[in-house]
């Protein structure tokens, strides 16, 4: 039977040499951190109350010493006798250890009177002063200072706590044992003896039984180990059952996944001639929506040069009839000054007038002739915004001009270095989106077009309609290829697909759409004022 990663690294034992790792060497480890963390914080505490305890007799001892030597120099300080007082000082303060200093000052001379200091610098931290007035008949006559140490108490608190610690240390070393010998008969050997049957277990030995050896919750882990033994003696046996069943079914299943290869083979073909087909088909549908452009373009030529050539042609039938009335006077001879002037005056109006108009549709010609080549062309060129977006109105209004809905404009001019006829494509079927989709059943309709440059540098056009609006499913969907609401009614669910790859690929653009059923619909198309180099293929 195989091995698992836990039995190849069960014989291991990972820590120091000094230290295995091992659940006695943990519980040991565990009871001496116990015991020392709770002697070490008993002796921490024993130290500093016994250094406490120190500090306070020292204060209530030092302030008796002050007020017996206040009291015993009235007098000797009062008669001022030096010898007598040094004397009394000597037999109150010699055999005292604690007292490292006396001082007595005679408050009229402003001098020590009597001063006597024990040998040596005591230790600075672990000594207290404290002075008292000499006080005689009312009066202040003189002032006692002393100054003593603690060093004899903290010798005495250091002597007891070192009992103390040999005892309690006595006291850990034998519980300890004690406790080791408890944990060892009751825990750690019952546990050794599971550890054993587990190891057994791990290494495929199925066939050896496992008796608990106490009923507690060892015993009830070996319980336990046993009843999975059992288990997996059951569980082999059935594996053994099925593996062969295994073997059968996955001859079955191979041949099953070659059948069903070869199947998907024969549909992988099937569906990559299917999308040869689909590609050429949506080409085919791109050009016939660019031809379909060309003829918006052509019809608003004609509907813009209609103007000016209906204009030259009534002025040319207009001149046509003078010049033939003033022939007509000639030949009768009843040609006056007067006539000929004034049909001088009339020819010169006429021909200013039609020189305006023929003027007008030269640069309307011009314009379109322009137009077409940006329409037909993929050409880069530096170009102002505003003049492309009026020469697509030009050729887009024809189409609004037989309903009753407008277009408003709103611009703000700019020079781009960009693609002006995928702009105008861009415009033109925002335009007509407009116009097929968002007024139906309505007989009153706005689309606003607005232009604006951008704080960091880039162009912003919006157009926004005030129609019907879109639900959620349709905006989710609006720039899928072949997606309409008008299938079979002439849509053919390219036109913003096609302002979509043109904003985001050639101009280096992107295009948003905003809409809620009855709320219009609004598209911002942002693209910056120099469009991307383009890569060749």
């Amino acid at each position: 039977m195989p091995h698992s990663s836990l039995d190849a690294h069960a014989p291991q034992r990972q820590g120091g040499w000094l230290l295995p790792v091992s659940v006695r060497w943990i519980t040991l480890l565990a009871v001496l951190i116990g015991l020392v963390a709770a002697a070490a914080l008993s002796f921490a505490l024993e130290h500093y109350f016994s250094e406490e305890r120190a500090r306070q007799d020292l204060s209530r001892d030092l302030a008796r010493t002050t007020r017996v030597l206040t009291l015993t120099m009235q007098g000797q300080l009062w008669d001022y006798a030096r010898d007598e007082a040094e004397a009394t000082v000597r037999a109150l303060v010699t055999d005292d250890p604690r007292v490292v200093s006396v001082t007595v000052f005679d408050s009229a001379a402003q001098r020590p009177f009597v001063e006597y200091a024990v040998a040596g610098e005591p230790d600075v931290a672990s000594v207290l002063g404290q002075s008292g007035d000499i006080v005689a008949n009312g009066e202040v006559i003189g002032r006692v200072a002393v100054r003593m140490t603690s060093a004899p108490y903290l010798a005495l608190a250091r002597a007891t706590v070192e009992r103390s610690m040999l005892t309690t240390t006595a006291m850990l070393v034998i519980g300890g044992l004690l406790i080791m010998g408890f944990l060892q008969r009751r825990l750690l050997r019952p546990m050794a003896a599971l550890t054993g049957a587990a190891r057994i277990l791990s290494e495929g030995n199925l066939n050896r039984e496992i008796h608990p050896l106490r009923d507690d919750e060892v015993g009830r882990v070996a319980v336990a180990l046993e009843n999975m033994r059992v288990a997996l003696l059951h569980a082999f046996d059935e594996l053994h059952g099925k593996n062969d069943e295994l073997t059968a079914h996955a001859a079955l299943l191979e041949q099953r996944v070659a059948e069903r290869t070869e199947a998907l083979s024969r549909a992988n073909e099937e569906l990559r001639g299917a999308l040869e087909a689909l590609k050429s088909t949506q080409s085919g549908l791109i050009e016939a929506e660019k031809l379909a452009s060309l003829g918006r373009l052509v019809a608003g030529v004609a509907h813009e040069l209609n103007t000016p050539l209906g204009n030259a042609l009534t002025v040319v039938s207009t001149l046509e009839d003078l010049l033939a009335g003033l022939e007509a006077r000639i030949a009768s001879n009843t040609l006056r000054r007067s006539d000929l002037q004034t049909h001088v005056e009339e020819a010169r109006e006429g021909q200013d007038i039609l020189q305006r108009n023929v003027m007008r549709a030269a640069d309307l010609v011009r314009g379109f002739k322009q137009l077409a080549i940006d329409q037909t062309t993929d050409m880069r060129r530096s170009f102002g915004l505003v003049e492309v977006v009026n020469e697509i109105l030009i050729t887009v209004r024809p189409s609004f001009n037989r309903t009753p809905f407008r277009i408003e404009i709103d611009l703000q001019d700019v020079t781009m270095d960009s693609y002006p006829g995928p702009l105008g494509q861009v415009l033109t079927n925002l335009l007509l989106n407009a116009l097929n989709h968002a007024f139906a059943g309505r007989d009153a309709g706005c689309v606003a077009i607005s232009t604006r440059v951008l704080d960091d540098g880039q162009v912003c056009l919006v157009c926004r309609d005030d129609g019907v609006g879109m639900s959620p499913e349709v905006l989710q969907r609006i720039f899928e290829p072949f997606f309409t609401t008008r299938f079979g009614q002439g849509g053919s669910g390219l036109g913003l697909h096609i302002a979509r790859n043109i904003v985001v690929g050639l101009l280096g653009g992107t295009i948003e759409v905003r809409s809620a059923p009855g709320q219009g619909a609004e598209f911002r198309v942002t693209i910056p004022r120099v469009a991307p180099v383009r890569v060749a293929a």
